[in-house]
């Protein structure tokens, strides 16, 4: 797994700020590469909403947008479809409870909370508490 301060730093980097929602892509991008593989070859995504956790993601699964690896799909779901070359991927969805505890970080760092003790729970949280994932077969539909 990556060093997860480091990974931060990246999105930060990418992102411009600290926020909930990259820091779940984030959380996204690096769960789906593990369940992926990285013997996947070269990986593909789409994520169904156009949101900050797509520089997460981009960041965690080295799928860049502007390079047409990471292709967004105005669908409103916080989902991510990561596939190798052969189309075996994985489906990685945030859970209702990421999503509550994302909204409850907003609140916080929009009342002056620093980022770093704020995140800290999306950060390093039981990804099983946050992430469900789903095995793909190749060739699937991404709906």
């Amino acid at each position: 797994m990556t060093d997860l301060s480091d990974l931060f730093l990246r999105i930060r980097a990418r992102h411009g700020h600290y926020c909930p929602m990259s820091t779940l892509g984030g959380r996204l991008g690096e769960m789906a590469l593990l369940a992926v593989g990285k013997d996947a070859g070269a990986l593909t995504a789409t994520y169904h909403i156009d949101t900050c956790a797509a520089d997460g993601i981009a960041v965690a699964t080295g799928c860049l947008p502007e390079e047409g690896r990471l292709k967004m799909h105005p669908d409103g779901l916080h989902r991510l479809e990561l596939r190798g070359e052969d189309g075996v991927g994985v489906r990685a969805e945030l859970t209702p409870t990421a999503l509550e505890r994302a909204a409850a970080c907003r609140k916080q760092l929009d009342e002056g909370g620093a980022p770093d003790e704020v995140l800290t729970e999306l950060r390093t949280g039981p990804a099983d508490e946050l992430i469900a994932l789903t095995p793909l077969a190749g060739g699937e539909n991404d709906a």
